[in-house]
């Protein structure tokens, strides 16, 4: 899959284009979108280094980013730090304001003691609870902490499909770069949730309240929303790229996706046209490809 980012002006990102060891890259697609989507990036030397261990400092400032569209966030911290080995810790102390903003939203706590491990290695079951809890889960209704909160965790993750094209995956070992990337993509493309409150009459005669959670839904046509959709204004569409011509007097191009797709339906008919698209992908031509894109408006995207 290639992926073709289509933001705020049209921007193309294909894959093998960004990091000087894309060949080591397995996760490629998820890889170029996060990259895209500004979630997260390479070193100085133009690497990417794939097959590192992501740490808990760098997820949350991942999530904070991706929760804000992309755009780096105005986030500030406490007078008295919540954990000790944050403020005062080497190579720490620069997320800080990620891991406050992260726990004052539920996504992370500590590891005990009033420590948070900043530099400490994240298993696949913790990523997935805290990418669950952006979804808009709530870890106390859903049993995600307490003794069997990993299990618990690694169902509903499967269920949102968080682990998609990570087979085989040891949710319980050290995440590296590259399969956290995937994890983060599959969050994207993931519907957000929301709880519903119901009032019903018991068996005894008495009212009951029940919660349960529901896709989100929202508009007047009460569509589903995914969290790609809602933080960044865009939908990853799918589909053949047919034709890249040059639009007329400029430098920049006109592209064609025929058997367009979005959520596994047909999207605008099944064939798409974009303009103002900054590079030539003749060489992409006949090949899937991935397009985001802003939702149309007025019946154009």
């Amino acid at each position: 899959m290639l992926c073709v980012a289509v933001m705020l002006s049209v921007m193309v990102m294909g894959a093998g284009a960004a990091f000087s060891d894309q060949d080591k890259i397995e996760n490629t697609e998820a890889v170029d979108a996060c990259s895209a989507l500004n979630i997260i990036g390479g070193y100085p030397d133009g690497s990417y280094k794939p097959e590192g261990n992501i740490k808990r400092s760098e997820i949350c400032k991942m999530i904070c980013v991706a929760l804000n569209g992309g755009e780096e966030p105005t986030l500030g911290t406490p007078a008295t730090p919540t954990f000790s080995d944050v403020r005062n810790t080497p190579n720490a102390a620069w997320a800080e304001k990620y891991i406050e903003s992260c726990v004052s939203q539920g996504i992370v706590s500590g590891v005990g003691g009033g420590r948070f491990s900043p530099n400490g290695n994240v298993t696949g079951s913790q990523l997935a609870k805290m990418l669950l809890v952006c979804l808009g889960f709530d870890s106390d209704i859903e049993g995600y902490t307490g003794n069997a909160w990993d299990m618990n965790v690694n169902v509903r993750a499967t269920q949102k499909g968080l682990y998609k094209g990570l087979e085989g995956l040891d949710v319980s070992a050290a995440l590296t770069r590259d399969t956290a990337a995937q994890m983060v993509w599959n969050a994207m493309n993931a519907y957000e949730v929301e709880y519903k409150t119901t009032i019903v009459t018991g068996e005894d005669g008495k009212l009951e309240t029940i919660v349960t959670v529901q896709d989100k839904v929202v508009g007047d046509n009460d569509d589903k929303i995914t969290l790609l959709e809602d933080k960044y204004d865009a939908k990853a569409i799918t589909g053949t790229l047919t034709k890249v011509k040059q639009d007329n007097g400029k430098s920049t191009y006109n592209i064609t996706i025929e058997n367009a797709k979005y959520n596994g339906g047909t999207y605008n008919g099944g064939t798409v046209s974009y303009t103002d698209v900054s590079k030539d992908y003749s060489d992409l031509l006949y090949q899937n490809v991935r397009v985001l894109v802003k939702p149309d408006k007025n019946g154009k995207d």
